[in-house]
């Protein structure tokens, strides 16, 4: 493998870009609670995905909570939620089939 002698110029330069990443990669993963901007990018998905997503399958005390009329997501939830799929919203249509019949009984 021939490397030009010019390309090793670049090397330190290299070196801080891969240290700056690496940083930022460290930091997304070691904070829990995310805001709805920091969520969106966490995902790669636009703010008002995630307005969709958190009313159509998150569970408010589950993958977020509102302190002070802000949303913070649980980034470990919302990791499960990734890794699992939809299979929350399988069980969220069990649980009201369960209430309607715990109501039918009354």
């Amino acid at each position: 493998m021939n490397i030009e002698f010019e390309s090793l110029k670049l090397l330190p330069q290299m070196f801080v870009l891969i240290e700056k990443l690496n940083s930022q990669f460290e930091n997304a993963h070691a904070k829990r609670w995310l805001s709805v901007k920091e969520l969106a990018t966490y995902l790669s998905y636009s703010s008002d995905r995630i307005y969709k997503i958190k009313d159509e399958h998150f569970i408010e005390g589950i993958h977020f909570f509102k302190k002070s009329g802000k949303i913070l997501f649980d980034r470990v939830a919302i990791d499960s939620w990734v890794v699992e799929g939809n299979t929350l919203e399988i069980d969220i249509q069990q649980r009201q089939i369960v209430d309607n019949i715990l109501l039918s009984i009354d």
